[in-house]
């Protein structure tokens, strides 16, 4: 009776590892974590491989950088341009790295080697007294019930954190971000970065006036949406997690009969 092969049983066994770009919201747009002990070729490889909806910013945005402690090559800064810049039509604003010659060859081909720093909300001036009065948030006193209101519209760099609910009684333009604990509604254009239960609740909803983001993030789970995919794309819209899958459903209770 032939005995099965141990190092083969064990090698079978052994769950398969697989190596991803971890891939982090920001202020500007997204940060890309990009993993050290793969080659270069194998990193360019794995680069590709990514969904192009994974790229989808709002208009303005940006992405970053970081190659943590990799020692990079001109072939290797070359081929990001290529097929990120050039390829996918996506701005880089920041060259990351720990590794002192990558940083010089970065700075030698004038690339940033910092991140965006984020725009103080205190300090957006306006050209005149509307766009002042839009740019604003109001914050009431926090209620109980941790409910924060805007009631004008957020724009570009204004963010919101709240372990409670948020409405906004305006648009949420790009570059504004929203992340809530509970639930979040805003009743113009979605157009910004929204995060509803943001502290691991799955029981929240996302409610749009009109529907017009890339990316919401429910929970832990993110989805992606555009023009062409999404039939509520435009329209008023409410967002669920239903067992564990966003699920987007149009308003109709403003419609006629």
């Amino acid at each position: 009776m032939n005995m099965p092969n141990v190092n083969l049983l064990k090698k079978l066994r052994k769950p398969e590892t697989r190596v991803r770009i971890k891939m982090e919201r920001t202020h500007y747009g997204m940060k890309f974590f990009l993993p050290e002990k793969l080659s270069e070729d194998e990193l360019l490889r794995l680069l590709v491989r990514i969904p192009a909806a994974a790229y989808k910013l709002s208009e303005g945005q940006s992405i970053a950088l970081d190659f943590a402690d990799r020692k990079c090559s001109r072939r290797l800064i070359l081929h990001m341009i290529n097929s990120i810049v050039w390829e996918k039509n996506i701005k880089i604003s920041a060259w990351l790295s720990k590794d002192e010659e990558s940083l010089k060859l970065f700075d030698a081909a004038g690339l940033s080697l910092k991140e965006p720093e984020p725009e103080p909300v205190e300090n957006l001036e306006t050209e005149n007294s509307e766009q002042k009065e839009e740019s604003e948030i109001i914050e009431p006193q926090e209620p109980v019930s941790a409910l924060k209101v805007v009631y004008n519209s957020m724009r570009s760099g204004q963010r919101i954190e709240t372990e409670g609910d948020v409405i906004v009684w305006g648009h949420l333009n790009p570059g504004a971000e929203i992340v809530a604990g509970g639930s979040i509604i805003v009743a113009g254009r979605l157009l910004g970065v929204i995060h509803a239960g943001g502290y691991g609740r799955e029981d929240v909803f996302v409610w749009a006036g009109c529907f017009e983001t890339p990316q919401v993030r429910i929970a832990n789970k993110l989805c992606y949406a555009d023009a062409k995919s999404t039939a509520c794309w435009h329209k008023s819209v409410l967002i669920t997690l239903e067992d564990g899958t966003p699920m987007i459903r149009e308003n109709k209770f403003n419609k006629d009969k």
